[in-house]
């Protein structure tokens, strides 16, 4: 009995340290899609905001 209680306690440390493992790499993923998604959205709002401002610039030509 003492043979299979540390063998599961071995599994069991494993499997934490594993379970530990993969949630670092998650997170550090997680903050890099977050980093490139924000990173975008400013790209996305520098390029809206110019488009309207030529646009402005077009109309007032116009007039």
């Amino acid at each position: 009995m003492s043979y299979q209680k540390e063998l599961l306690d071995e599994l069991s440390f494993a499997a934490r340290r594993t379970g530990t493992a993969l949630a670092a790499i998650l997170s550090d993923a997680g903050r890099k899609s977050a980093r490139e998604v924000v990173d975008l959205a400013h790209e996305g709002r520098e390029l809206v905001a110019g488009t309207l401002r030529a646009r402005a610039d077009e109309l007032r030509r116009r007039r």
